[in-house]
């Protein structure tokens, strides 16, 4: 009798097993399906109408930890309250401070669906023109910027005219290359040009890159690393590596205090 019962219980938790591992196998298929999504966000592609400059937010927003073991960031600015959640920012990061900073001055954002900042991220040269023309308070300019890659009706195209207009960015061969990554030493010319390329003062001895650095950004590296926009204690700022949206974040931060954004 006792093993006439066995049978169907071990029946049973077989069947109660295999549910298990199914349940578990879609479950990552999810996940994966999610990251793959993920990898095809475009952030911060602004649209191209939105060019009256830039309204830029003195008071940061309130950052907690939240139950992800992100951050939830509420802003409150000239209206209602606005709390944006990221799952992919510690608390502890390096760049909390700095994804703080760029979110409530509304110079950068993130994945609002996903709710990811992707700070590790590379930047585009397109995207750098969005958040630059945001950041120094652009505004609309009629010169075109003629580049053989551009066709004057992208999304980004009104930022990178600015920017070109400015002085701050050009082309190579005559091309843009609006896909193209920015380097860290790159980013840190923009920002040394929209500075008004002021005096340098010190060297690049102790910087360990500095072999990599070009003759043509070696100012501006030797100004942002006398300066402390730059430094070795949070991460590597290696001059031709793809700068990270978290390295943009914490750059402009440190610019805002050294210099203020509207310094051009």
């Amino acid at each position: 009798m006792q093993k006439k019962l066995l049978i169907p219980i071990l029946v049973v938790l077989v069947l109660v097993i295999v549910l298990m591992v199914r349940g578990c196998g879609n479950k990552d298929a999810s996940q994966g399906d999610k990251q793959d999504e993920t990898q095809n966000v475009q952030t911060d592609t602004f649209d191209n109408t939105n060019t009256t400059g830039n309204d830029v937010r003195t008071e940061l927003g309130t950052m907690t930890a939240n139950e992800s073991g992100g951050v939830d960031i509420i802003v409150t600015a000239d209206g209602p309250q606005t709390t944006y959640t990221y799952t992919d920012v510690a608390p502890d990061a390096w760049y909390a401070d700095a994804v703080n900073y760029v979110v409530s001055t509304g110079v950068m954002s993130g994945d609002d669906t996903q709710h990811l900042f992707q700070p590790e991220y590379g930047v585009e040269r397109s995207q750098f023109a969005v958040i630059m023309y945001r950041f120094a308070g652009g505004t609309p300019t009629e010169e075109d910027a003629e580049f053989s890659d551009l066709a004057g009706d992208e999304w980004y195209y009104e930022y990178v005219k600015w920017m070109v207009g400015k002085g701050l960015m050009g082309g190579n061969g005559g091309a843009f290359d609006p896909s193209g990554f920015l380097s860290c030493e790159q980013a840190i010319i923009v920002l040394y040009r929209l500075a008004g390329e002021p005096s340098v003062t010190g060297t690049l001895d102790d910087y360990p890159y500095a072999p990599k650095v070009s003759e043509s950004g070696r100012d501006a590296v030797t100004w942002a690393w006398n300066n402390g926009l730059i430094t070795e204690k949070e991460c590597v700022w290696y001059p031709t590596q793809a700068i990270s949206r978290a390295q943009v974040a914490l750059l402009l931060m440190r610019y805002d205090a050294l210099i203020g954004q509207n310094a051009a």
